[in-house]
């Protein structure tokens, strides 16, 4: 775990340092792909743009608006680039609508797009399970393994390096066939939202986060994706019906 690092003066926020790093290789992937599938590089660019502005605005007024009591004592932390101060939910809300904004008035095919946004998006994914190992985010269950890591003190579950393990099986799967034109628009995304939907499903089973009472200790987060599985491989049943 390494929450911060102290270059000289500095106090630098290493997972926002490491979000910011896996932003930038996943926006160089999103320009391959896209250059590659012969799409407009400049208006993926520039959507992504507005919607990593937005998502970014909109996490945090998200976040300010469930602690409104907290801001009006300390108006400035508004400002704050702590990565701590984000919420989530709101940021993808945001993003999510802006995207679809820009893309219906310039006229971008909605399931190409997807697909072109997939090998950022799986980077990304990585970047997030680092950011978590260096904040001590999503922890493990506690387990006496060879490979466990001691966090909070207890051995445990490396549930960020399981998540990184998976995201880059995940990236290795989407990124094999990256010049493959003939699969139906959108099979790329929807296959990394069901390998994602499997990953969570099965790391989630040793994190101490999210259990559902009376279920067996099954987590919220393994129904949703469950859910977010089925739904994925029937569209991709879908896609590929129209195509034939």
């Amino acid at each position: 775990m390494l929450p911060v690092l102290n270059v000289g003066p500095l106090a630098v926020q290493v997972p926002g340092l490491i979000l910011l790093v896996g932003i930038w290789i996943g926006l160089n992937r999103i320009e391959a792909f896209a250059r590659r599938q012969g799409m407009e590089v400049e208006r993926i660019s520039t959507l992504i743009f507005y919607a990593l502005l937005a998502g970014i605005l909109g996490a945090r007024l998200g976040y300010i608006a469930q602690n409104v009591a907290a801001f009006r004592q300390q108006p400035f932390d508004a400002f704050s680039l702590s990565p701590q101060m984000l919420d989530l939910p709101s940021g993808l809300a945001a993003m999510v609508l802006t995207g679809l904004i820009y893309g219906q008035r310039k006229g971008l095919d909605l399931w190409r797009t997807l697909d072109a946004l997939t090998p950022g998006l799986a980077v990304v994914m990585m970047a997030v399970a680092l950011m978590n190992l260096a904040s001590g985010d999503g922890f493990g269950l506690p387990a006496h393994l060879f490979w466990s890591i001691y966090l909070f003190g207890e051995w445990r579950h490396p549930t960020q390096i399981y998540d990184f393990a998976l995201a880059l099986l995940i990236w290795r799967v989407i990124d094999s066939k990256a010049d493959d034109l003939t699969l139906p628009g959108g099979t790329r995304f929807l296959t990394f939202v069901a390998l994602s939907a499997i990953a969570r499903i099965l790391v989630d089973a040793f994190r101490v986060e999210n259990v559902v009472s009376g279920l067996g200790g099954v987590r919220i987060t393994q129904v949703i994706a469950l859910l977010i599985l089925l739904a994925s491989v029937q569209m991709i049943r879908m896609r590929r019906s129209t195509q034939v």
